[in-house]
């Protein structure tokens, strides 16, 4: 049965986070949003804001609900994503969406299904009232917890279609209704070493894809890794770490293959295939002296950094807009990476702004205070009754 029609911000984040929407990578459910999209879908619709769904292959679709059209005026675009970290291991119901000393606790309700309620009742109070300057856009995107698929796809696929593009984006995050301008990137890969399988009584007749991969890590570790001295004073400095190992099936037998995953955050200015490279490089030089080393790169997954310099104006004006409703904001940069990355790569104006606090995210408790939800939306409809432009 589906929940009732929320008379407040508050019962509509109450609702969104009832729904489970785990990621898809880590779900195994390739449309773990598609019900949570289609309850917004439907209440938007509901209040008279048009609809349309936005093919994302693979998965889910995006939602994208824009407002009463004002020709010639200009669009603001909100992004909130719809799916979640997974569940395991919370000391909460995950989906309870239970209230108790001023906080509102869930999967995703920090992040970032707070921010997407906020947007959407933000835009249901303007579009009511009439007193958007600017259209209006809310793109409720997928897959961000993992590659960031549902921003991708509307960017390669959708937006020249549109008939209109962005003069400004806010993709909603738990910034405390700070302003971010800037934020690092990343080189995701996931590395392999190749060996040959042979029974442990004889392991002189195989070779330890283990072992080789011990020795990658350490030439990459020396001779890559500790050479890193990129910083960025917005954003902090470029890190790159060996997160995830996995090799061997069996305890009598000689692994034939491992992988790693590495993780490595870029600072804006870093180019990620200058990086790739240069783990390449570590990695041909081992090879060039032990042949037993054979690896490939078995997925690499980029996001570009997101340089202050385009989203400069733009952050000073939300965060004066944001100041003038009363709603201390600062400007600053983040570490993180988000949808945000990519529509900057894109070459769209864009700042990272939402309730709650990063703090919160991805905890075992998670949980967001009902005074930052109330903050979100006060903010995002001030913003939604401004110009994009300062």
């Amino acid at each position: 049965m589906p929940p009732a029609p929320p008379t407040s911000c508050l019962e509509l984040l109450q609702a969104m986070v009832r729904f489970d929407s785990v990621t898809p990578r880590t779900s195994g459910r390739p449309d773990a949003e598609q019900p949570l999209g289609a309850y917004v879908a439907g209440l938007a619709s509901g209040w008279g804001l048009a609809v349309t769904e936005l093919h994302v292959p693979g998965g889910a679709p995006n939602v994208l609900v824009t407002g009463p059209r004002q020709p010639d005026a200009p669009w603001w675009l909100f992004d909130s994503h719809l799916d979640t970290v997974g569940i395991e291991g919370m000391t909460i119901d995950p989906l309870g969406a239970h209230i108790e000393g001023g906080r509102l606790y869930g999967r995703g309700a920090c992040d970032t299904k707070g921010t997407g309620a906020a947007m959407l009742w933000a835009l249901r109070e303007a579009a009511a009232a009439g007193t958007a300057p600017a259209n209006l856009a809310l793109l409720f995107t997928v897959g961000e917890e993992a590659r960031q698929v549902g921003a991708r796809a509307f960017l390669e696929r959708d937006l020249a279609k549109l008939g209109w593009s962005p003069a400004a984006v806010v993709v909603g995050e738990p910034t405390q209704m700070n302003v971010v301008r800037a934020a690092n990137g990343y080189v995701r890969i996931r590395l392999a070493t190749h060996g040959r399988a042979a029974h442990s009584s004889s392991p002189e007749q195989g070779l330890n894809a283990i072992s080789t991969m011990a020795r990658a890590v350490t030439a990459i570790e020396d001779q890559y890794i500790a050479g890193l001295d990129a910083t960025h004073p917005l954003t902090g400095r470029s890190t790159c770490s060996i997160n995830v190992i996995r090799g061997g099936s069996e305890h009598n037998v000689v692994p034939p293959r491992c992988e790693v995953t590495i993780d490595h955050r870029l600072t804006p200015g870093q180019d990620g295939e200058l990086a790739l490279a240069g783990i390449r490089a570590a990695l041909d030089a081992l090879a060039a002296r032990d042949n037993r080393l054979e690896y490939s790169f078995d997925d690499v997954e980029t996001a570009p950094p997101m340089g202050p310099e385009l989203n400069g104006p733009l952050s000073e004006h939300v965060a004066s807009v944001l100041n003038a409703a009363g709603i201390a904001s600062t400007v600053h940069g983040a570490p993180y990476t988000t949808n945000a990355n990519h529509y900057g790569g894109a070459g769209l104006k864009c700042v990272v702004l939402g309730p709650g606090d990063i703090a919160q995210a991805h905890t075992k408790d998670e949980w967001i205070s009902l005074e930052q939800l109330q903050l979100g939306v006060q903010g995002y409809r001030a913003l939604m009754e401004s110009l994009p432009q300062a």
